[in-house]
């Protein structure tokens, strides 16, 4: 809790990250990561004695992770990526095989495509989906994200940009089932606090659920595809099979948020191994951005050239938003293991050809939206799945998927 950090301290913290947040946009424009580095010292010591304030049983970094999601620990984490590291690797060096030699599923690029259509296409999306426009909007932004102020008042902001036709159709479906969420919460609940997801990484997983998961099945490129040739006749070159490959094409990309379903993990591995070791005083700070870089280049065998698209490209350090990139991959792995309930209790495939969404939306209402954060992160998974987290499902879930894909060996 905040109240356990003293009122001057808390006061210096504020101060901090308003000039912080500043410093790292202008240091990304700049290009120059040793303009934020001091900054960057600052809040992580800062972060390291509120840690003991806030108290922790093992690990000082559980801490920040708590803030995000309760009961969450060092040790889950460690558990998860250690499991999950080696299936990354093995199955990207696999796809980057059938990418050199041609044998992979190939990208669509449509070239630009104007607002309206992309405003057509993205409220086409969040209808077949279920979210409730009497009680919800879509708007354009600088940052993909939901407002959500209540149930009845939900608005999903998605960014536009001409040539990002098929990133915003995952940022809508993200955002939009986020809504759907929210949207779906027990009106019981309104007027308490517990009318909100229990925890971020939970929010995240409902998100990942929809974008990934539901968003990059077959069927649900079946499921859209009338609709969406409809809206851009352009598309009708290409079959329901063709765009399902496309958006599955995975490849190493130095960019978080561009990244593919694969990759992207991939990206949140290299954030959590440096903050753990900023945080843990074992990372030297005048070589922050040259430990970023040799990270992805062991990892994803690419190497950023400009700290922009290194250790600058993301917000969250200048903002103070330490122990959040974890709950990302948390959320991927959480919805991994709400699917495979979901399968063993409907044909879900089959629910997305036929044009049935409200099956999917009513398994997820029924057992997971209805509860807010009447029940916490643990409880939900106990209740849904009849066991605890575990990350095997996530895992298998990528090998499967990638080994069909792009016919290589899950092994």
């Amino acid at each position: 809790s905040i109240r356990a950090v003293p009122e001057a301290e808390y006061q210096k913290y504020v101060q901090l990250i308003a000039v912080s947040e500043q410093v790292w946009a202008e240091a990304k424009e700049k290009n120059d990561f040793s303009y934020f580095r001091p900054y960057l010292a600052r809040i992580f010591k800062t972060f390291r004695n509120f840690a003991e304030y806030w108290g922790y049983e093992k690990d000082p970094y559980d801490a920040l992770l708590g803030y995000y999601a309760e009961e969450l620990t060092t040790e889950t984490i460690d558990t998860m990526t250690a499991q999950l590291k080696p299936v990354l690797i093995e199955l990207l060096n696999q796809v980057e095989e059938k990418n050199k030699n041609g044998s992979a599923p190939k990208k669509i690029d449509i070239g630009p495509v104007s607002r309206e259509q992309q405003q057509a296409v993205w409220t086409m999306i969040l209808e077949k989906i279920g979210f409730n426009f009497d009680s919800g909007r879509v708007d354009i932004g600088s940052h993909p994200t939901i407002l959500a102020n209540s149930p009845d008042d939900i608005r999903v902001v998605n960014t536009f940009s001409e040539n990002g036709f098929w990133g915003g159709i995952f940022n809508i479906l993200h955002c939009g089932g986020r809504g759907v969420y929210k949207q779906s919460i027990s009106r019981e609940l309104m007027g308490t606090l517990l009318a909100e997801s229990p925890t971020f990484a939970v929010e995240e997983a409902i998100g990942r659920f929809y974008e990934n998961i539901i968003g990059r099945s077959k069927g649900f490129w079946q499921y859209i595809y009338e609709p969406l040739t409809d809206i851009l006749p352009q598309l009708k070159t290409y079959t329901p099979q063709d765009l399902f490959e496309a958006v599955n094409h995975a490849q190493p990309s130095l960019i978080r948020l561009e990244a593919d379903e694969l990759t992207y993990p991939i990206h949140i591995l290299i954030r959590y191994e440096l903050e753990k070791e900023i945080f843990n005083g074992t990372a030297d700070y005048d070589n922050l951005d040259t430990m970023w870089n040799d990270k992805y280049e062991e990892y994803l065998g690419i190497r950023p050239e400009h700290d922009r698209d290194g250790i600058l490209q993301d917000m969250h350090w200048g903002g103070a938003l330490l122990g959040y990139f974890p709950t990302y991959a948390l959320g991927s792995a959480f919805a991994a293991q709400f699917y495979h309930q979901m399968e063993q209790d409907m044909d879900v495939e089959e629910a997305l050809r036929s044009g049935a969404f409200e099956k999917i939306s009513g398994w997820l209402k029924e057992n997971i939206h209805q509860y807010g954060a009447f029940k916490d992160a643990d409880e939900l998974m106990m209740d849904v799945c009849g066991e605890s987290f575990d990350p095997k499902y996530y895992i298998e879930y990528l090998k499967n998927k990638y080994a069909q894909l792009y016919q290589i060996s899950a092994d």
